[in-house]
């Protein structure tokens, strides 16, 4: 599965600004684009967003990197589903976060090892 890994693009260890994602948008779309936007078995596009060695996360940073995401992966309406997986989040999450997944018609699930899966709301999470 294609992973983006945060901290080699941005070095701000708190990321705050929708701003801030949209410099996230070359690399997402390269990685993407690389790995022929991984559809696995089940028909979902899913992609891993690594936040190793960030220490915070707001609210509209994740909706501009879910905007993103839509931007490439589509809304689900093609056949596909999709998936993003927030690897090592530097919060838990909260209901701010599963507001802004519900926002992009996606629900939002925190995996036993910390991650989050925000997926589209008609498919199971995990």
């Amino acid at each position: 599965m294609p992973t983006l890994r945060v901290n080699e693009v941005l070095k701000d260890r708190v990321l705050v600004s929708r701003e801030s994602a949209r410099l996230l948008e070359d690399a997402l779309r390269k990685i993407m684009a690389s790995a022929g936007t991984s559809i696995d078995a089940s028909n979902t596009a899913q992609v891993t967003v690594d936040f190793m060695g960030v220490e915070g996360v707001a609210p509209s940073f994740l909706d501009e990197l879910l905007s993103i995401f839509e931007s490439h992966i589509g809304v689900g309406t093609d056949g596909h589903k999709r998936r993003l997986i927030v690897a090592n989040p530097p919060t838990r999450l909260s209901l701010k976060f599963e507001a802004v997944a519900r926002g992009h018609g996606m629900s939002a699930e925190a995996l036993p090892d910390g991650s989050w899966s925000l997926t589209d709301a008609q498919i199971s999470p995990s």
